[in-house]
């Protein structure tokens, strides 16, 4: 006989890793369901994540209030997560928040300054002069304002943070799988699930956590949009790593750049080849998007964009003139955007059609430039499976599924 769970958490990434820790903290039978991240990008056919990663920026200021309270909220949950697992994840460097037109129509950084400071974060307004005299070694140009977030915005380890979710997951009496769902079926009682390995497993409800890939799984798809981009990581020796030590998390945007409308990046960090790397990314004018599985494993196949790439390097030693770089290497990096730009977290009812005999059951957490709020977007959601509707005392209208 087929093991019947509670719940199923089909995605073991930020979101899924968060929502089953929480599942199964709260007493529930969880099965926590994803593959290992590959070892061979090159030769690997099943899903990906972008989680794959080593730093990604965790900060209040965010020009989107909802953004900026799910970001609170984790970040007010990382010291309780480091110390029960002996983990370090989170790592408190700071953000700066660049502009180059303060003040004018269209311009969000005030309105992030403000929504970060309503959520509590440490912040402090620095013109062109005051973000020369406190980052020298960083230029953005005479015309830009920044908003300097301390506190606890700096960067966190995605891998780390999965590793100590799971691990509090396994702790609470939970069953993890490392298989990919291949399909998903209603059943009288509950609903089914199949795996790329001949798994099947039963649960009483489902949630779907399985990022840009989310869509694969479902007859209907929802509107979700995967964004392809492409991250640049420049190797830095032991003198330039001492040198760019006390450098923040960086979200700048650009000043008529023809690629790129803004770019992100990331303090030096130690990655697993042992090698010391500063990251940047940016965001298009005009995006890209793939929907199809095999263009998504196609794109992580490969070494990105090199007009984005050629971009995001001018940039960079824009931004650091006289950076003494070893060498660069690039890495792909798809986004699932959602239509409203928050993260879906929301029944999935009448999505799987004749499939779905067991309404009620199905669930969803996705969403983009989710690293940050994870834990919480994570939390929301096992809430709402636990409850079988919303329970919180945020809108569930902002997180509705289109």
């Amino acid at each position: 006989m087929k093991e019947h769970f509670g719940v199923a958490v089909v995605g073991n990434g930020m979101i899924g890793a968060s929502a089953s820790r929480y599942l199964s903290e709260m007493g529930l039978q969880v099965v926590a369901i994803g593959p290992d991240e590959p070892l061979d990008w090159k030769t690997h056919e099943g899903v990906f994540a972008s989680h794959y990663d080593e730093a990604r920026i965790t900060r209040m200021v965010d020009p989107d209030k909802v953004w900026s309270t799910l970001a609170a909220r984790a970040i007010a949950s990382y010291p309780e997560i480091g110390e029960r697992t002996g983990i370090t994840f989170h790592h408190a460097a700071g953000c700066l928040r660049v502009s180059p037109y303060m003040g004018q129509p269209g311009d969000s950084l005030l309105r992030a300054a403000q929504n970060g400071v309503d959520n509590g974060a440490q912040v402090e307004m620095l013109d062109a002069d005051g973000l020369r005299e406190r980052f020298p070694y960083l230029d953005f140009g005479p015309h830009a304002d920044a908003v300097w977030e301390t506190g606890q915005a700096g960067y966190i380890n995605p891998r780390a943070l999965i590793a100590a979710q799971l691990q509090m997951t396994l702790a609470a009496g939970a069953t993890l799988v490392r298989e990919e769902v291949t399909r998903i079926d209603g059943m009288d009682g509950g609903v089914r699930l199949a795996t790329n390995k001949g798994g099947v497993y039963e649960a009483d409800r489902v949630l779907i956590a399985a990022g840009s890939f989310a869509n694969h799984l479902l007859p209907r798809p929802i509107a979700l949009h995967p964004r392809v981009s492409t991250i640049l990581l420049a190797e830095l020796d032991g003198e330039e790593h001492a040198r760019l030590r006390d450098c923040p998390s960086i979200i700048s945007r650009l000043e008529d750049h023809p690629v790129l409308y803004s770019i992100y990046s990331l303090p030096p960090v130690r990655y697993p080849d042992g090698k010391t790397y500063f990251k940047i990314g940016g965001q298009l004018h005009m995006p890209n998007h793939r929907y199809s599985r095999d263009g998504l494993i196609d794109w992580f196949h490969g070494e990105g964009n090199r007009e984005e790439v050629e971009a995001l390097s001018d940039v960079l030693y824009q931004m650091i003139p006289d950076l003494r770089a070893i060498s660069t290497l690039t890495k792909p990096c798809v986004v699932g955007f959602t239509s409203h730009d928050r993260p879906y977290i929301d029944s999935l009812d009448g999505i799987l059609g004749d499939r779905n005999r067991a309404p009620g059951r199905l669930y969803l957490a996705s969403g983009p430039d989710a690293a940050k709020s994870s834990v919480e977007i994570g939390r929301l959601a096992a809430r709402m499976v636990a409850a079988g509707a919303w329970d919180d005392d945020l809108p569930a209208e902002w997180f509705r599924i289109c």
